[in-house]
């Protein structure tokens, strides 16, 4: 399961390619992001697209898609019906992880496109009110099999939308989610690339770039 991702963009770029109307997060780039971190996240809001903090996974845990949803079956589970028809995010992202295991031997992998780009993953938030008058806000991401680059190394890895499926997921006046799904995508393979990163991400709480560069300098990307 793809449980470490990166956003590595600097904020002018995330205001302009998603088209973001109000920033509420104090946002910084993230090189090493793992559940329960909070991490900034974009809905709408009356015709308004809000980047802001959310919790990574749903609460309380006894979903197992507290994290990582089917985006196939999570419309036929009643418990999700309202926020895969009204509460869709869309998690911007510059890559994610996932592990060589030979032996004993762990090697963390990233997966990126090959020009670097960020791109959007579907999800959905929900919010729960706390005794003290604030709330926790949460996020899960949708998954789909992984494509032939990333096969080997994790069981699951994030789903992507395009610009036209970015307007259609976050619209307000969407509010049936079949209609919508369509949009989602898997990660096209030939346009990623791959390369082994350091141990850093194997700390949750390591926050620095060398977490997302090649182990060493110079170092030629992995393709498959």
């Amino acid at each position: 399961m793809c449980e470490r991702y990166s956003l590595t963009a600097g904020l002018p770029d995330v205001v302009e390619q998603f088209r973001i109307g109000q920033v509420v997060t104090s946002y910084v780039p993230k090189y090493n992001i793992s559940p329960t971190q909070s991490v900034p996240v974009v809905y709408e809001y009356r015709k308004q697209r809000i980047l802001d903090d959310h919790r990574w996974g749903l609460m309380p845990y006894w979903s197992k898609d507290a994290v990582l949803a089917d985006g196939r079956a999570i419309a036929d589970r009643p418990i999700f019906r309202r926020i895969v028809n009204k509460q869709r995010c869309v998690i911007p992202c510059s890559g994610f992880y996932g592990w060589l295991s030979q032996g004993k031997v762990h090697q963390p992998i990233r997966f990126v496109f090959k020009d670097r780009r960020t791109f959007g993953i579907p999800g959905f938030y929900e919010r729960w009110p706390r005794v003290d008058g604030e709330e926790i806000r949460a996020f899960t991401m949708i998954s789909t099999a992984p494509n032939r680059v990333a096969q080997s190394y994790v069981d699951r890895m994030p789903a992507m939308l395009d610009e036209e499926g970015i307007d259609a997921w976050l619209s307000e006046t969407n509010v049936e989610y079949r209609t919508v799904f369509h949009h989602v995508r898997e990660l096209p393979a030939d346009e990623m690339e791959m390369y082994p990163v350091g141990g850093y991400i194997n700390d949750r709480t390591r926050e620095a770039p060398e977490c997302a560069e090649p182990i060493r300098a110079g170092y030629a990307p992995l393709r498959r």
